[in-house]
């Protein structure tokens, strides 16, 4: 019986385990094929990983939905990207309203083994991302009207933003409450506090400040709400265009303090009041840069001295995501001998919400390690065998969670500049191999040049809307 028993707790340890070491080989060659330039080979990867549905056409992975919309962009596929949006919206809603029980067996199952094994549940940014890059899609393909709509979305998402991530917290932190009274233990409670208080020094001792990791405000992303506000200020269709347009741009000017964002907020201003008019403006460039690649998850191990009244266990180990932070693909663009600037650090981003949730990550898996230590412990006292069994499932089954969108840029840098009468611009970048040429379409009187750079080895993509 004991063989058994032994036979099918490695056989799940081997099944469940080492999930750390999957995510790790399953992102660094994801990773290792964008920076690459085989762009088109880890869009493929992320495809078949969205698990599109045969019968109904729809991907079913939230997260991979999200990796080849964005890498569909990359390619100019937009129709083809925003259909992975889309379906990755309708996710997202699911997720939202997903039934208690269903969340329930998530927390149950995330427990037995770790956070990897429970669906992925999206960030606040991946929504507000998501609509941003739909309404973008609209625009390269000449579709106002729909870009129209999905801008909008993104005001709406935008303007929620700190209300719903407020209920995203409220809901973690019923998560832990209602784990804490299922364990009405006393035991547990203390060795659970005296573990938080343990790992917490251990996590300062590793270097992991939040002291700076600071929000912009509402956990409103100031590109997103930039690009709004351009949209709207030059397809207006009335004064209350020019109205969102100013207030979008008075948002991210007083978060930012960029230059351009001021000046377009006095601009709004002015078309708003009458003052001036877009057919008495100058033919106008604005270059957008989406710069690099955001932050990615790494796993921090820690060997977790469980305070328990006996030393009678073989291995007690937790596992933390933590962030780290990826390389600009160019420090800057100068355009003409224009330079770009920081509008929207995505790291800053990402790092607000991962620092708020943070907390309640760590007393999740406190817990979750606490209570399969003292499970260890009770089959080690009853059988020696059985507790190196529980050791080793336990060892193989401690993982960090380490799912983030993989393929959002660092920065978005901005810069605005007047049309140069031949169209022509010539943009170079520290470390670019040779300069992108890009002429402009002399009709236009307002162009938008979108550059995303994601590695100085790989050739930017480029698009321009012109208006």
């Amino acid at each position: 019986m004991r063989t058994k028993f032994f036979a099918a707790t490695l056989s799940f340890a081997f099944l469940s385990g080492c999930t750390t070491m999957v995510q790790q080989v399953t992102y660094g060659s994801y990773e290792k094929s964008i920076l690459s330039g085989q762009v088109d080979l880890a869009t493929d990867a992320a495809i078949a990983k969205a698990d599109v549905n045969a019968e109904t056409g729809k991907a079913e992975d939230l997260l991979w939905s999200l990796e080849a919309g964005a890498l569909l962009r990359f390619s100019k596929k937009y129709d083809e990207s925003t259909g992975f949006f889309d379906d990755a919206e309708a996710l997202m809603k699911q997720e939202d309203t997903e039934h208690l029980g269903s969340e329930a067996l998530d927390g149950a199952s995330s427990l037995l083994v770790n956070d990897s094994v429970a669906d992925y549940e999206q960030a606040h940014y991946d929504g507000i991302m998501a609509n941003t890059y739909k309404a973008l899609n609209f625009m390269f393909n000449g579709d106002n009207s729909n870009a129209r709509v999905e801008w909008n979305r993104v005001d709406d998402r935008q303007r929620r933003a700190a209300e719903d991530f407020a209920e995203k917290i409220a809901k973690l932190k019923e998560e832990i409450r209602a784990e804490n009274e299922k364990e009405d233990n006393d035991q547990y409670r203390e060795v659970t506090n005296q573990s938080i208080s343990h790992v917490e020094e251990l996590v300062a001792s590793q270097g992991i400040d939040f002291s700076e990791w600071k929000a912009y405000g509402n956990y409103v992303n100031p590109f997103s709400t930039y690009m709004h506000g351009l949209f709207f200020m030059l397809n207006a269709q009335g004064s209350g265009d020019f109205s969102k347009a100013y207030d979008s741009m008075r948002r991210v000017a007083s978060m930012t303090g960029n230059s351009t964002a001021k000046s377009d907020m006095v601009l709004a201003d002015n078309l708003y009041r009458g003052r001036t008019s877009l057919k008495k403006m100058k033919p106008t460039v604005w270059v957008v840069f989406e710069n690099g690649l955001g932050p990615k998850k790494d796993e921090l191990r820690i060997d977790l001295p469980v305070f328990l009244a006996s030393d009678n266990v073989s291995y007690s180990g937790m596992a933390l995501p933590k962030l780290v932070e990826r390389e600009q693909a160019f420090p800057t663009l100068s355009i003409n001998d224009t330079e770009t600037r920081i509008l929207s650090e995505m790291d800053r981003v990402v790092q607000a919400e991962f620092k708020a949730e943070f907390p309640y990550i760590l007393t999740r898996e406190v817990t979750r390690t606490v209570l399969k230590t003292i499970a260890q412990k009770q089959l080690n006292d009853k059988d020696p065998m059985m507790g190196l069994a529980g050791a080793i499932a336990q060892m193989a089954t401690t993982g960090a969670d380490l799912r983030i969108w993989y393929s959002l840029p660092k920065d978005f840098q901005l810069a605005k500049l007047n049309k140069p009468k031949n169209g022509a611009l010539t943009i170079t970048a520290p470390g670019m191999e040779s300069p992108l040429n890009v002429q402009l379409d002399p009709k236009a009187r307002f162009s938008i040049v979108y550059v995303r750079a994601v590695s100085p080895t790989v050739t930017p993509s480029i698009d321009v809307v012109n208006i």
